[in-house]
């Protein structure tokens, strides 16, 4: 088995928690469709539909510290500027000069020293062609907001061979643990080891679609349920040890998820 490892650090980054606005909050790693960008960067609109035919990832996230910055949202539609000025030639309110359209303080939570590792399967030739466009560093990518500047440290294909090892010990990452119909990879009582980790449930988005909802095309998202995992050291069972893909070097267990229909369909 070929997976290409992508491993990146971050000054600072923000991987957005949907919904939220007048505080942004962060993840502690990025969404799966957050990673798929990425990876998309990196290739042509053929590669790109290839890419995600065959995709599994595992995400893994670490930092040193979250922070709070201040910023300015701005909305520059004339309807908007209209609506709060009254007229397009003002920008005064209450005495103090505008932007157009109006101004909203906005508070957006950030991590610091950000390290994150791609685990990434597809088809043989996209993943070459990742490692080559990855390797050569000329690009400049980013990871989360178009702002976020993303350095790769490391890329490169591991050759897993046989089955999953066994596995214990402490893993110190954030991470996207699949359930067992959503996982690529796992071990025969993965669905035990899944229910023995505490976490919270989210829905992480992958892959998406465009849709036509009446005069306007919207981006149509699929979801994946999985838990939260933080770090901490991984449970143990005493009839049948869980056995994961282990990349020896981070000392990490890998958990797949299939972004392309049930693992069982993979």
């Amino acid at each position: 088995m070929r997976v290409l490892k992508i491993k990146t650090w971050q000054d600072s980054a923000h991987f957005r928690v949907p919904h939220t606005s007048r505080t942004l909050q962060t993840l502690p790693l990025p969404m799966f469709s957050t990673v798929i960008g990425f990876l998309c960067a990196c290739l042509e609109e053929e590669s790109r539909r290839r890419l995600l035919e065959s995709l599994q990832l595992a995400v893994f996230s670490k930092y040193d510290a979250l922070f709070q910055d201040r910023v300015w949202y701005r909305n520059l539609s004339k309807k908007q500027h209209n609506g709060r000025f009254k007229s397009e030639e003002n920008r005064t309110l209450d005495g103090r000069v505008e932007s157009f359209g109006g101004q909203s303080p906005i508070t957006i939570e950030r991590l610091h020293n950000v390290t994150t590792i791609i685990y990434a399967i597809s088809d043989a030739e996209i993943t070459d062609e990742l490692h080559r466009a990855l390797a050569d560093g000329s690009g400049s990518l980013h990871l989360g907001l178009a702002e976020d500047t993303a350095a790769v440290m490391e890329v490169r294909v591991i050759e897993f061979e046989g089955e999953p090892e066994i596995f214990s010990g402490r893993v110190d990452y954030y991470s996207w643990l699949p359930e067992s119909s959503e996982g690529w990879g796992l071990g025969e009582n993965y669905g035990e080891f899944f229910e023995r980790v505490s976490g919270n449930m989210r829905l992480v988005s992958s892959v998406y679609s465009l849709v036509r909802v009446e005069d306007r095309i919207v981006r149509d998202f699929e979801y994946l349920r999985c838990k939260l995992f933080t770090p901490r050291g991984l449970p143990i069972s005493l009839r049948e040890p869980y056995r994961f893909y282990v990349d020896s070097d981070e000392r990490i267990p890998l958990w797949f998820s299939a972004l392309r229909g049930r693992a069982d369909e993979t």
